[in-house]
């Protein structure tokens, strides 16, 4: 499963959002590092379609789509330097504290959401920094006596270059082969990074905090602005209650939603379908994935006798009332192997094995 890392300064808010999204109560307290070890959850990911047609197929169980969140003990100098390979998340989600409150006092960043930006931005790239410096050193030496080493020792010195001035490595382009080369020191500037803005509850000036924060990260960066307290307040409750407080605040449909799906669009990855009466489920693939993969995804026997897949999209069976009407009604195509699935595509896979 896709999984996300929450990074943050000292009481920002940063296990409160966890809190938020996954539903679970981590403890919380007003001073800093109450979070020493990385505090895992999921994320169900709202999806109102999937529950239309989950409805409108009578499935006995609906599966929605997650994601994992570690919550990463709060950041401090160095800190970032045991997050090592094999532990690194697919994404990372920081989290900056943009408003006062007299229950949580303020830390030593304060609560200026560019300033705490481009600390965490100098620290992930300090991170990476020293850790490409030390295999600068040793690439040197070994290029010199293996030319089969030089492109490989030729990036990591760019790359060194490019930390030592603060750049993430995100912000430039690399080739496949040194990306690979990369991989085994997990970069953490590397990552695509979804930075929340942790507002006040009744903050109007939300989308000029989104817009100073857009201002000093990486343009490629999504920002968003949350209120943690307030959705971790609404995540005890049921969800038609959930419904009710969203739209009563204006929250349209909440910061889960909202979180999960920028996630989503920063990784590239789309969600397909599957429905019948046993059970509607969300699966999610890379962009560009093609049908026969994905069918892998359900099941690898589906990957192994793959012999094509029916396809249409979920907002045309949902209006024609169900997969049979749709495909009466011609709706249903036929795709291949080859097809490239796309968000929101329901697939019946045929197959023998």
């Amino acid at each position: 499963m896709t999984s996300a890392g929450l990074l943050g300064f000292p009481n920002v808010g940063k296990t409160t959002l966890f809190n938020a999204l996954t539903g679970l109560e981590a403890f919380t307290a007003p001073h800093p590092y109450t979070t020493t070890q990385p505090k895992i959850g999921t994320a169900k990911v709202p999806d109102r379609v999937l529950d239309r047609l989950a409805a409108l197929e009578k499935s006995r169980k609906v599966t929605h789509a997650g994601l994992d969140l570690v919550d990463l003990p709060a950041v401090r100098s160095g800190s970032l330097r045991g997050l090592g390979a094999g532990r690194e998340p697919d994404l990372l989600l920081a989290v900056l504290r943009a408003h006062d409150s007299e229950a949580v006092p303020v830390g030593e960043h304060g609560t200026d959401p560019v300033g705490q930006a481009d600390d965490l931005l100098v620290e992930v790239a300090l991170s990476d920094f020293e850790m490409f410096e030390r295999r600068n050193e040793r690439l040197t030496k070994e290029a010199a006596a293996d030319p089969h080493l030089r492109p490989v020792a030729e990036a990591v010195a760019r790359a060194a270059e490019r930390l030592g001035e603060g750049i993430p490595l995100r912000q430039l382009t690399w080739s496949d082969i040194e990306t690979r080369a990369f991989r085994d020191m997990a970069p953490l500037s590397l990552l695509p990074c979804v930075w929340v803005a942790n507002v006040a509850e009744d903050d109007g000036g939300n989308d000029k905090v989104v817009g100073q924060v857009r201002e000093a990260v990486p343009t490629t960066d999504p920002v968003l602005a949350v209120s943690a307290l307030i959705e971790e307040e609404v995540a005890g409750l049921e969800a038609s209650e959930r419904a009710e407080v969203y739209e009563g605040l204006g929250l349209g449909e909440g910061a889960p939603a909202r979180v999960v799906r920028t996630v989503y669009e920063a990784l590239g990855l789309v969600t397909f379908y599957t429905v019948n009466r046993r059970d509607a489920r969300a699966w999610t693939v890379p962009a560009g994935t093609g049908a026969r993969e994905a069918a892998g995804r359900i099941h690898s026997d589906m990957e192994r006798g793959f012999i094509r897949a029916e396809v249409a999209p979920i907002q045309e069976v949902i209006r024609l009332g169900g997969w049979a009407n749709a495909r009466s009604d011609g709706a249903v195509r036929v795709e291949g192997r080859d097809y490239e699935v796309r968000d929101g595509d329901v697939m019946m896979v045929r197959f023998s094995v």
